[in-house]
This record gives structure tokens, sequence and C-alpha cells, in this order.
């Protein structure tokens, strides 16, 4: 296929502010310790792509007056729904989260060879999503907790400046043929790099181009373990030019520096959007406004009792945290927290899914009351026409008028 010139209209660049530049594992051989001997652990399992917003709660709950600690294990999307669903027991290493100063460390703990269950089943995608990775009916007493948004992206190496934007068609030949199809410079098959197809990113991408998630793997292209080792991957490819990939927005955003995302057009789109708003905009604008499709709720799936309450007292506590539906001082406000590290919290979105097929974007029932805080926590300045509230709490000018006007009321520090 030759490639042609297409319209590629918004773009995004720099950091959306996690704790430090990257990540450290800082643990001598020999003291890897048990994830049970650590202070009182909730156990998650699932998808990579939610683990830079999860560390961000995790280091935030140690110095919390009742300390809990995350234990993360990332096999993918429908192999931790697969884990809580079937009532599985979770082995291997994990890892959990401490901070150094201003450096977030991703450390090693070990679980037992049997008798450990997962509190919460993380996924990019709903349940039926996953298909024959799971088991074919959702435990009725299994609830879905759907979480921040998080989008889905190509991405190629820094480098790799001539290629901004990415069409469905093309991308379904990228992914359905291989380096055969002769899209752009992705000639070279040990360049194209994917998951598989229990990975909630596989599937979202997949569905938006028109595939099986099945079909991306060898030898059409190179399946990666993760979202980071992806990143790495397409990153370090010996030809630059010829390295494409996939991965969930908040790695990307800890990634900037050695990667570019593509624009996309799905199916039906005259132009190429990207998930933000302009080149040096970090507000996921399109995302949040339908424009971009390719995106998922992070789902939280955990067993519940029969006033719909999680039976695990750890996995309420998160849960509800993530959600904003709770507060604890030690760990703050979730719209900064989600803003920060790169997902979408539910209150600033403006169209909402019921399902993971593409094209079925329905306006959400109330109108945005975090646009204000959530743009500010993502890229560090809110919108001009925000009036923040609060006084003298967060500078507020609007203490002496007596609060929000207009029909606004105070939320997350503006008014909205």
């Amino acid at each position: 296929m030759t490639r042609m010139t297409r319209f590629a209209v918004t773009f995004i660049v720099t950091a959306g502010g996690l704790l430090a530049a990257g990540a450290a594992r800082a643990q001598d051989a020999g003291t890897t310790p048990t994830c049970a001997s650590l202070p009182n652990p909730v156990y998650l399992d699932g998808s990579s792509a939610f683990e830079p917003t999860v560390a961000q709660f995790a280091v935030k709950l140690n110095n919390s007056s009742t300390p809990m600690t995350v234990v993360y294990l990332k096999p993918g999307s429908c192999a931790g729904v697969n884990a809580i669903a079937s009532n599985a027991d979770i082995t291997g290493t994990a890892t959990y989260y401490t901070l150094t100063g201003t450096t977030l460390n991703k450390l090693s703990c070990t679980l037992p060879a049997s008798g450990r269950k997962a509190d919460i089943g993380v996924s990019d995608v709903f349940y039926g999503s996953c298909g024959a990775a799971a088991p074919a009916t959702q435990p009725t007493t299994l609830k879905d907790f759907p979480g921040p948004v998080q989008a889905m992206e190509f991405v190629v190496a820094k480098a790799n400046t001539a290629t901004q934007y990415l069409t469905a068609a093309e991308a379904q030949d990228v992914y359905g043929c291989g380096s055969v199809a002769g899209v752009a410079t992705f000639t070279q098959a040990n360049g194209i790099f994917c998951r598989d197809q229990n990975s909630g990113t596989q599937i979202i991408i997949s569905d938006n181009i028109g595939l099986q998630p099945s079909i991306p793997a060898a030898p059409i292209c190179v399946s990666e373990s993760g979202s980071g080792p992806l990143a790495t991957a397409v990153s370090g490819y010996t030809t630059p030019s010829a390295a494409i990939g996939f991965l969930g927005a908040d790695v990307y955003d800890s990634n900037r520096s050695t990667l570019n995302a593509l624009a996309f057009a799905s199916a039906g789109q005259t132009k190429a959007f990207y998930a933000d708003s302009t080149s040096s905009a970090v507000d996921r604008q399109n995302v949040r406004d339908g424009h971009y499709a390719m995106w998922g709720y992070e789902h939280m799936f955990t067993y519940v009792d029969g006033t719909g309450a999680p039976t695990s007292a750890n996995a309420a506590r998160l849960i509800n945290l993530i959600l904003g539906t709770a507060t604890d001082p030690a760990v703050g406000d979730y719209v900064a927290i989600e803003g920060k590290a790169g997902t979408i919290p539910v209150c600033a979105m403006s169209v909402q899914k019921l399902n993971d097929s593409p094209g079925y974007l329905s306006a959400t029932a109330a109108a945005p009351t975090c646009d204000c805080a959530y743009v500010k926590a993502a890229s560090g300045t809110a919108p001009a026409s925000c009036v923040a509230c609060g006084g003298g709490s967060d500078g507020g000018a609007d203490a002496a008028a007596g609060g929000c006007t207009g029909g606004k009321t105070c939320q997350h520090g503006y008014c909205e």
C-alpha cells in the first residue's frame, strides 16, 4: 500500500506528570519478600496498562493512617478476569510499590504456590469482550466497577517523525498482514510489535481496526508481555522507522522521550485525531469529547454481597478511592491522581460506552463535573475559562463573592 497524505489534526507530547520520570527497581538479590508479609496487602490481577495509575494510589496508601500495600500481578486483562471469575489461585512473582523521595520503586514479592486469590481483577475491557478467555457466564456475585478511562495509542520510535498518523484501514493491513502490506515504513516483520489476544489493549485496538484479537500474532507481529516491554521494544528497535506498536496512553506518558504517538482515523472519519487537542497539550480532549475512539474503562471486578458491596474490605477501600466515592487524607483527590497518571476520571468525560464495540458512543447522563481539575492535573494548567473556588485552600477568588455563580458549584477546587 502506498501511503497518501491525509489530515493529522492533533498531537500529544510531554509527560502527564508521574511522580518521577522513570521507575526504579532497587531490590537486592535474595531479599524478595513474600507478598503476604507486606503490610495489609490487597491483591490485583490483570491489565498492565493500568499500572501507572494504580502505582500512584499505592505509594500514597503506604503512608495512610491504616497502611495498605497494593500487590499487582499483570498477566493481561482477560487473564485477570479469568482468574477472579474462576476463583483460581494467583501464583508467581508480583509487584508492589514504594517511594524514595520522588522516585517510584517497583519491587517484587513472591506469591504462594497455592491458596492466594485475587481481591480485584483489573481489565481494560468489559467482561464479554474476553470471550473464551474467561468463564462464559459472569458469576452473579462478581461485580464490575468501571473506573477511569484509558486511551490506547499506536506508537513509533521518537526518531520516526515522518509517520504521524494511521487510518483504521492501514492499521488493519499492518496487523492483519504484517510487513508484506507495505504500509508506510513498517516493512520489517520484527519491527511490528503487539500483545496477545488476552490483552485488553490488543482487544480494544483490534475492535477498532476490524480484526479479531487473535490475529495480531506471530509471524505478523512480535508479541510482548506487557505495555512496558512493548514500549522498550519499539523505542529500542534497530531500524527506528520500521518499528510500531500499541499501548495504554498512561504508559506512553512515561515514555514520551523515546516514543511518538500516532494520530488515528477511525473507519468513516476523514481526519485523524490524537488523544489530545494539540501538539503541546496533555488534556485527552479528543477522547473526552468522542473524536478519538480507541479507549476503554479500567474495569475492577470483585465479589460483592447481597447489597452490592465488595466482600473484601481492602478491595472496597481501593476501588472506592479510585472511583472517588471515599476519601483518605493521605491519598488526596482522585481526580488529581488519575489526571497526573494519564487516565481520565469518568467525571471529565462527555461520552460513555456500554460495551467495547467501536462507534457506539453516547453522551453521558450528566455534564462533566471535573473538567477544570482534570486538565489542571494532566497538563499543569487549568483552562483560562475555569474559576477556582474554595477560597484560601486553593487560591480561589470566589470566597468573598459567596461561592460559584451561574448555577455552578465548587467541584474539586473549581466552579463547574
